[in-house]
């Protein structure tokens, strides 16, 4: 159809000025958009949630949401796909936002604020995480205000916290009468100590303690006195002191039979202010002025075992740094042992340490002394009491670096008999020291890969030519390998189906001394996955996070002992995990970098195996996946990888000792998704 084409003008016809217009159309044009989704037109992404599909415009959803603006207008995957799976998010709450989205009306209450600002921080929609923020500080009660200190950590937001300190101070009488608060963990107890106890009176402070302890005895009792440091009870009434404190079973118990609680409180109470401090009795006035927080007397005491650290009681010191937190003595014990290294190991207080006590001292100092003290240590230890301390010695030999000891105590070590029984009649250690001592690592071994998924190759260091080992008995990528005593292990992967990801859990190992190769199979991980970490430390196979056949991201672990033929679950780490690095050092774990699920990340967290816990550390400078770390002159590097945007060349390091990470040089050309490792004391990295 055309116009007329008649044309018309009132062109110089009137004196009337020109009039400009607004109209707000917004809301129209949100209406109309939402009946079109509805009635499926003009719609052009369809989120999928498990079964539950929602259809959208990417428009809208980039207008909203951040991390739907980030998917669909960066180089990812899903920017060209007409459905894109969200996974591990309440499939209502995401509905829910969507319509948020057309309509601009959502409606909030108890039953659906947790997942809504779950989803909303999760999709980066910040109005609708203000407004289930507005709504949690309306809404704290006795009954839930521990759920709502939850949400405000998991999600850092400060305003709640503050809202939830508040309460608690305003209802502290009730709130730790509560089933609540009595079914809390301990940690999460002392979180809320710490937090509170200078805010109140000690009265109540006693109060939450008893309360939380007395609820489950059995579990409690044992860190009674650790909670009870957070009562100052200098400022406790003396009614409370005197009808409640004195009489208390529990506290009668924990301080012994020969001199009550009360009467030690009442005794330090009436103190003139002046104190006599020596050899005799600095230990017992350093426990209970901490314990009773006396802080002038703690200061005066710390400040006498600092200069009467000896070799006679240095190990006694050590125990009061470790049992009262004092890093100034933990320094100073430290620094001694060093320089009075032969002395100290050569003492009976040393012989006469437990076995635990032992390794931690050999991992604070072994790479501060000489190779020949620290084998000195082991020797003396494990001769004090042959019976018993004989089968820990392979265990404490490596600390023991070898390859830097003298040729002299190598000669020494070769006519020990203890080191002859351990190594067996056929071979003297002193012939593997000597062997070993003259040969560095002479080959690397590649493993399965994309294009090559069942095929091993080793690299000869000294010809620089590859030959091949025997293939996997099943092929898959994005799998890990370690060495251990010489034998090669490779686990788990992806076994690239027919082109799809299929994660699995099988493991298999090669002797690496045998005359004949070969694959043998061995007890599967617990949990199937790919692009993990994994690590060896001593002598035990460590993997976490990766992701699942779900593709989902994980942050859990196993640990794979060998002389059981078992894998074992261990402690998650503190977020999952995918295409980040593992390495071990120092006794310890860490885990660097990955892929959260929403962003690359540069966060590092370390873990203790002895206590089955995770710490923070330092974060890398650069946020990576899909890199690799290695371990070489006790630093810890990161190379390459990718920062979700582009592959990387550069290099940074990890100091241990001061926690911080450098920059080194870059690599000659960006990689991601290789392999890396050390030998004869160089970094090589292959493939990508």
């Amino acid at each position: 159809m055309a116009m007329s084409e008649t044309s018309f003008s009132l062109s110089g016809t009137s004196s009337v000025k020109e009039q400009t217009h607004n109209i707000d159309h917004a809301s129209d044009l949100l209406q109309f958009a939402n009946k079109s989704r509805q009635d499926g037109c003009f719609n052009d992404i369809i989120i999928r949630i498990g079964k539950k599909n929602i259809p959208a415009n990417k428009m809208v959803l980039s207008c909203y949401s951040k991390y739907f603006n980030t998917m669909f207008n960066t180089e990812m995957e899903e920017k060209y796909k007409d459905v894109v799976e969200v996974q591990a998010v309440d499939a209502e709450s995401v509905e829910t936002l969507v319509d948020f989205m057309y309509t601009g009306k959502i409606n909030i209450n108890t039953n659906n604020v947790c997942d809504l600002l779950t989803v909303s921080d999760f999709l980066q929609i910040p109005s609708v995480r203000k407004l289930c923020i507005d709504y949690l500080l309306t809404t704290i009660t006795q009954q839930n205000c521990f759920i709502i200190e939850a949400l405000a950590d998991r999600f850092t937001i400060p305003l709640l916290t503050e809202k939830f300190n508040n309460f608690v101070v305003e209802n502290y009488q009730q709130v730790v009468s509560d089933d609540q608060f009595k079914k809390l963990s301990k940690n999460d107890v002392i979180k809320l100590l710490q937090s509170t106890h200078d805010k109140v009176s000690s009265d109540l402070v006693y109060t939450a303690v008893i309360n939380w302890v007395k609820f489950d005895l059995a579990s409690n009792e044992s860190y009674l006195s650790q909670l009870l440091k957070f009562v100052d009870f200098y400022e406790m009434s003396p009614k409370m002191l005197e009808d409640v404190v004195s009489v208390e079973p529990l506290i009668r118990k924990l301080r012994g039979t020969d001199c009550s609680f009360y009467d030690a409180l009442v005794q330090h109470a009436n103190k003139t202010g002046k104190i006599n401090i020596n050899t005799n009795n600095v230990c017992d006035l350093l426990a209970v002025s901490d314990f009773l927080q006396i802080l002038s007397v703690r200061k005066l005491c710390i400040q006498y075992l600092l200069t009467t650290v000896s070799q006679q009681n240095c190990f006694t010191i050590q125990a009061l740094a470790d049992r009262f937190t004092i890093p100034k003595l933990t320094k100073k014990f430290n620094n001694f042992v060093v320089k009075n290294y032969q002395q100290v190991v050569s003492n009976d207080q040393f012989k006469k340490l437990s076995k635990d006590d032992v390794i931690k001292l050999l991992q604070s100092t072994h790479d501060k002394v000489s190779p020949d003290l620290v084998y000195t240590a082991v020797m003396n230890w494990v001769k004090f009491n042959l019976a018993s301390n004989e089968s820990y010695l392979s265990e404490l030999l490596k600390f023991v670096d070898f390859y830097e000891m003298s040729p002299k105590m190598l000669e020494d070590v070769s006519v020990e008999p203890l080191i002859r029984k351990l190594r067996g009649t056929a071979c003297s250690f002193y012939d593997a020291l000597v062997q070993h001592a003259k040969k560095t690592e002479t080959s690397l071994i590649s493993l399965g890969g994309t294009n090559s998924l069942t095929k091993v190759t080793k690299l000869d260091l000294q010809t620089n030519q590859w030959s091949p080992l025997p293939d996997l008995p099943v092929g898959r990528q994005s799998a890990a390998a370690v060495v251990i005593d010489d034998i090669l292990y490779h686990f788990a992967g992806d076994l690239n189906t027919d082109g799809k990801i299929a994660a699995t859990n099988i493991v298999h190992r090669m002797k690496l001394k045998e005359k004949v190769l070969k694959w043998e199979k061995v007890a599967s991980m617990n949990v199937k996955r790919y692009v993990f970490g994994a690590a060896v430390l001593n002598g035990v196979i460590f993997v976490f996070g990766g992701a699942d056949e779900n593709k989902t991201k994980l942050s859990t672990g196993e640990s794979y002992v060998v002389l059981l033929n078992k894998w074992i679950q261990l402690k998650p780490m503190k977020i999952a995990r995918w295409g980040h690095c593992l390495v071990a050092h120092n006794g310890h774990l860490y885990s660097l970098g990955g892929y959260n699920g929403r962003q690359v990340i540069s966060s590092v967290e370390r873990y203790d195996p002895s206590s089955d816990e995770w710490k923070d550390v330092a974060s890398m400078q650069t946020p990576r996946r899909w890199f690799a770390a290695v371990v070489l002159n006790n630093v810890i590097y990161a190379i390459g990888g990718h920062d979700g945007k582009q592959s990387l060349k550069s290099v940074e390091k990890y100091n241990v000792d001061d926690d911080t990470w450098t920059y080194v040089e870059n690599m000659n050309m960006e990689r991601r998704s290789y392999a890396a490792c050390v030998a004869q004391n160089k970094i090589y990295v292959v493939g990508g």
